[in-house]
């Protein structure tokens, strides 16, 4: 019997030292615990802490980009595009727009189809999506989150055949400088991407009719950066006005105003093939946004 008692005291001795070493607590109290009773610790959050982790943004202080920017983005997506034969076949072609979130550490999460051409061709668009590599991540207030992205993947025939140039139309002088669609060295705005999207932002003026008429969206804008690195004025067209989703809208109030922001824009730095400059396509989203 003395035996015992001296093993209990040992035991009842060893659980307290190992309790006073911080491993358990003898009492709680009721700032240990959170409402539903789940016990505070570094790896538990409120569900206000988990819903702002989980928040999407479209509006942040420094967006995502992809690494080399908007030029290596869409050479990446011409590089990685498989044209579905059946597709070729039935001689489909257009532009898939695809909706996407950068994750806090640049990864590709949820792409969806925002506009479609066809089954095929959207798949094959998500597929491309999907193998991005990772971006630099968007921030807002000095932390990295997740935000919401677009890009447009393009499908056409016969564009690119051997030599990645724009098809002449009839009457083109046939000494004038072929017009490239991808070269080694893409066209750069002066500061790069942040800079471009810093002028178009500080330059488009609203159009007041569309104002009033709540009327927002992205007007895409083709143009060719010429040798000298100057926007052709006669090249620059809208080829997409905003979204389909409003109705009896006269739906390019917003074309002219995108084409004179792209035709003011300063001197880029002309893209070059094999070393020498060439005059080079270029395709960017002009955002209309009243909030």
């Amino acid at each position: 019997m003395k035996a015992k008692r001296t093993f209990k005291a040992i035991l009842a001795v060893a659980f307290a030292a190992v309790c006073t070493n911080g491993v358990c607590q003898s009492e709680s109290t009721d700032d240990d615990y959170t409402l539903d009773n789940k016990p505070k610790s570094t790896f538990y959050k409120t569900p206000d802490e988990e819903k702002e982790d989980n928040k999407v943004y479209t509006d942040v202080d420094k967006k995502p980009e992809f690494p080399g920017g908007y030029s290596a983005l869409y050479k990446f997506i011409a590089d990685h595009l498989k044209y579905p034969e059946s597709a070729k076949m039935k001689r489909i072609q257009g532009k898939v727009l695809v909706r996407f979130i950068v994750g806090k550490q640049g990864n590709i999460e949820n792409p969806e189809i925002m506009k479609g051409v066809a089954p095929d061709l959207d798949a094959e668009a998500i597929r491309v999506v999907k193998s991005l590599p990772k971006w630099i991540p968007g921030s807002h207030k000095g932390k990295n989150v997740r935000v919401s992205s677009t890009v447009s993947v393009n499908f056409k025939l016969d564009e690119q055949p051997t030599v990645n140039e724009m098809p002449k139309t009839q009457g083109d002088d046939e000494k004038e400088e072929p017009i490239f669609l991808i070269v080694e060295h893409m066209p750069q705005f002066p500061g790069g991407d942040i800079a471009l999207r810093e002028y178009i932002r500080d330059n488009v003026v609203y159009p007041e009719e569309a104002k009033a008429k709540k009327i927002q969206g992205k007007v895409f804008v083709q143009f060719v950066i010429g040798t000298d690195g100057n926007v052709e004025p006669e090249s620059v067209k809208a080829i997409r006005s905003i979204d389909q989703t409003y109705r009896n809208v006269d739906l390019s109030l917003l074309d002219p105003e995108a084409i004179r922001v792209v035709k003011s824009m300063p001197k880029w730095e002309p893209g070059t093939q094999r070393g020498k400059p060439v005059r080079v396509s270029f395709t960017i989203p002009i955002d209309f946004s009243m909030y």
